[in-house]
């Protein structure tokens, strides 16, 4: 997604100063963030946007398979760029979120397609416990 702008237009949407500097933020974070974090970013970037405006935003994106939306249990939803394949460990003292791949969740897709008949079309998986800072 180097590109925001062919980003936009591959998905068929109006390029607009807001959804780019949204996309830069996605890019940059690289974790999952929260709505009012990006009215923030936005804020401090000079870039003039509502609130709701950023909510439709928001939608869009995820309609268009640009971004994912998640909830990990705090009343909020998050969300990243989508793209890599990845699960998330979520710290339950100090909310850290942070991404994990390293795991086997493909060959469980397999046998659960084959012992079960069913299609798998997309999963989500999260690991709550603490992370090394708030175990001591």
């Amino acid at each position: 997604m180097k590109n925001n702008r062919q980003t936009l237009q591959n998905a068929q949407l109006k390029v607009t100063h807001a959804r780019q500097v949204i996309l830069d933020f996605f890019i940059a974070e690289k974790r999952p963030v929260a709505a009012d974090e990006i009215v923030i970013y936005l804020e401090k970037k000079k870039c003039e946007t509502d609130k709701a405006t950023v909510y439709r935003i928001l939608e869009t994106f995820c309609e268009k398979g640009i971004i994912n939306k998640m909830e990990f249990g705090e009343g909020k939803f998050r969300y990243e760029i989508a793209g890599t394949e990845h699960h998330h460990l979520v710290c339950e003292k100090c909310g850290r979120i942070e991404d994990f791949s390293d795991c086997n969740i493909e060959e469980l897709e397999k046998e659960i397609a084959r012992k079960k008949k069913f299609l798998v079309k997309r999963h989500s998986l999260e690991f709550y416990g603490l992370c090394t800072q708030c175990q001591r």
